[in-house]
């Protein structure tokens, strides 16, 4: 096998790290890189470990994910399922795995293959019991909307409608488009197809959030690109699955527009932060060139905090 080659790539994720911390970026694109491997330098190999971390709202959201789906699996399938029977099958082994493997720290032998939180790895979390009840009613709730409000609406969609979408727990590369010669990295939850038209939805068990409309966006682009379908036939929909709220929208071609100009201006953006803004050897410039957080206040929230904490202190 050759070796791998870090490429230059855009997502919604990679965009908003950016956006928020230049050196968070660098982190987990750049600094990280090569951190599997034994040989490499200590400081690669933190960053590596520190980019598998994930933080309890994130593994709330992969649990309510895998428990919705197999409602609708069992569903489609012919045999249902409640709530309390879905989150018995999958959320609570997966949240009892992980939030061991965490405490255990069994992520210190392969960051990949074992979960790390961010609050036990930095000793935020006061109340373990507290913090666990709240994500399993929290998973539960979403699961009980999914059954009486998501599901009478896309029930009736069969194995052979679903768009097939690679996700990163398949091994490989995960679902991505190529845009104006840009890889762009875009994984919708749930994608359909019905004659000419184009369902594609997006699982949150959180906040609404006024961004979420830009990640639909590119889910947009991803359908008009990879099955050639036309905007008119693109359907987007926002499920808050916390709130039992659907966000419904179509978008027009000022709204393809407005959100390629954006696409573009981030590329442009992170582009200045390479060697000669030559995107095809991408080859970052020093991590001191990329700058820290503007609020300080947000990096102890931040997987990578430990590796910038002694250069904060020396900037507060």
């Amino acid at each position: 096998m050759g070796e791998l080659k870090n490429t230059f790539s855009w997502s919604f994720s990679a965009a908003a790290d950016f956006d928020e911390c230049r050196r968070r970026r660098y982190w987990s694109k750049y600094g990280m890189w090569g951190g599997w491997n034994k040989n490499t330098d200590p400081e690669t190999k933190k960053a590596y470990q520190l980019n598998k971390m994930t933080n309890r709202w994130g593994l709330m959201g992969v649990a309510t994910e895998n428990t919705i789906m197999r409602v609708l699996r069992q569903h489609q399938a012919g045999n249902p399922i409640t709530a309390d029977e879905a989150y018995e099958q999958v959320a609570r082994p997966l949240l009892r795995r992980c939030w061991g493997e965490s405490k255990r720290g069994d992520w210190k032998t392969n960051p990949k293959r074992f979960c790390c939180l961010h609050g036990h790895y930095y000793g935020t979390i006061e109340d373990e019991k507290t913090a666990g009840a709240q994500i399993t009613e929290q998973v539960k709730n979403c699961t009980r909307n999914f059954i009486e409000k998501v599901l009478p609406r896309i029930g009736n969609i069969t194995r052979e409608q679903e768009l097939p979408v690679r996700t990163p727990d398949m091994g490989g590369d995960p679902e991505n488009i190529t845009w104006n010669g840009l890889k762009m990295y875009v994984i919708p939850d749930y994608a359909y197809r019905i004659g000419s038209a184009f369902h594609i939805h997006d699982w949150k068990a959180g906040k609404v959030k006024e961004s979420h409309r830009e990640q639909l966006g590119l889910y947009a682009i991803w359908a008009r690109e990879k099955f050639r379908a036309r905007p008119e036939d693109i359907f987007l929909y926002v499920e808050y699955l916390n709130h039992g709220q659907v966000a419904p929208f179509q978008m027009v071609a000022e709204d393809f527009e407005a959100l390629e100009m954006r696409i573009e201006e981030s590329v442009a953006e992170m582009s200045e932060y390479l060697v000669d803004f030559d995107r095809e050897k991408n080859e970052p410039l020093p991590k001191e060139e990329w700058e820290l957080a503007a609020d300080p206040a947000s990096c102890k929230n931040c997987s990578f905090y430990e590796l910038c904490e002694q250069e904060l202190k020396h900037t507060l």
